[in-house]
């Protein structure tokens, strides 16, 4: 199972994903697919991230500072959330909002 831990606050996001879905084999596994892919995307399209990924734990952290990363990290929690939901053996997300991500 993969699970997601984000931290957010209005200015900051922590992603912090662990495990392998189990949905399929290695290298067919949908559920896995769209959760890296997903990621992947949403480091992309922020103005400012840093990854750490050793391929058993990734780490995602930014700050927010415009509209656009805003937009971007609300459709990531979003969309995790909705592949949670269709897939709750294979993905959990939880989303803490705090005041100070680290």
């Amino acid at each position: 199972m993969i699970q997601i831990k984000i931290l957010k606050n209005n200015q900051q996001i922590c992603l912090i994903a662990t495990g392998h879905a189990g949905f399929a084999a290695y290298g067919q596994d949908i559920v896995c697919s769209a959760v890296s892919v997903l990621l992947d995307h949403t480091a992309r399209g922020l103005t400012k991230a840093n990854v750490i990924d050793d391929g058993s734990h990734y780490e995602l952290t930014a700050n927010i500072q415009n509209v656009g990363d805003q937009r971007f990290i609300d459709s990531l929690i979003e969309t995790l959330t909705l592949i949670a939901g269709s897939y709750p053996k294979n993905l959990t997300v939880m989303l803490e909002r705090v005041q100070r991500v680290r």
